[in-house]
């Protein structure tokens, strides 16, 4: 056993070599270069994400997948205690970066609580979530205070790559 652990980039190889004249033996290093074309690794991009939906466990599933990804999830119970969180956040220097809303909640729909975060923080990305097939209101386009929807239950993966590509990075 060496004396000392190995270090990087010598590492010793434990083969034993011929010594002085005395024969004594020693250990012989073994030179690794660094690694220098290896493509940097990119660390996860971490969100701020406020979830709002009326469902407990579509809430729970987005916490805990989004989470997957490293990102900060918030949960709100209802549009109503969504734009609480999102103006107190706001309020406190802490804002989200992205707000995922469900269309369909009965309190205060998915729109009133995109409206809501636009006039509070134009540049805050709202993706809209929604069971339905219809993601049309009254017969128009989407709310222009809708920056993406996605339908119920969203992919994941697909998911993360829309926050991302709506969140602009800093």
């Amino acid at each position: 056993m060496n004396a000392f652990p190995p270090l990087n980039p010598v590492e010793w190889s434990g083969e034993l070599a011929p010594g002085p004249a005395d024969d004594a033996r020693q250990l012989t290093p073994t030179i690794r270069p660094a690694a220098v074309n290896r493509p940097a690794v990119q660390p996860p991009r971490t969100l701020r994400v406020l979830c709002v939906d009326d469902d407990e466990q579509v809430l729970e599933s987005m916490k805990a997948c989004l989470g997957f990804f490293a990102h900060e999830v918030k949960v709100a119970s209802g549009g109503k205690v969504g734009i609480e969180l999102f103006c107190t956040a706001i309020l406190k220097s802490e804002p989200y970066d992205v707000v995922i809303t469900d269309m369909n909640m009965p309190d205060v729909n998915g729109y009133a609580v995109a409206q809501t975060i636009k006039a509070e923080s134009p540049g805050t990305p709202v993706v809209l979530m929604t069971g339905a097939n219809n993601t049309t209101r009254d017969g128009g386009s989407i709310s222009a205070s809708v920056d993406a929807v996605v339908t119920k239950p969203p992919r994941m993966k697909e998911l993360n790559e829309l926050l991302l590509r709506v969140v602009r990075p800093a």
